[in-house]
């Protein structure tokens, strides 16, 4: 059986993990200054400590929404077996709302 693993970028895997289990990772958004960012990809945790660091407001962060997760699931559902999805826990985000509401499309998303 060929099974995909995917994440959302909370889990913080590492990079060897990542590579090691071939993860693919789904980016929650960075919310700075009103503009949203792609965490990991468009922002990093040092970019946001740095702009703490220089006086600016906290930042936040919104959840990835079900259209990301479509996008993503779509090819992979299609070259997989099985694609499993870990998610950050439902109390903190609706990730993983967001992520079960895409998988229904598909037979073969967990």
């Amino acid at each position: 059986m060929n099974i995909k693993i995917t994440a959302d970028s909370t889990c913080d895997l590492s990079e060897e993990l990542v590579k090691k289990y071939d993860i693919e990772i789904l980016p929650l958004y960075i919310v700075k200054d009103g503009k949203s960012y792609k965490d990991g990809v468009e922002i990093t945790p040092s970019d946001i400590f740095e702009h703490v660091k220089a006086g600016g407001a906290l930042t936040s962060t919104a959840a990835v929404n079900v259209a990301d997760y479509i996008d993503a699931f779509t090819p992979l559902s299609k070259e997989y077996d099985a694609v499993i999805h870990v998610d950050i826990s439902a109390d903190f985000s609706s990730c993983y709302q967001n992520a079960c509401i895409a998988a229904e499309n598909f037979d073969n998303v967990y």
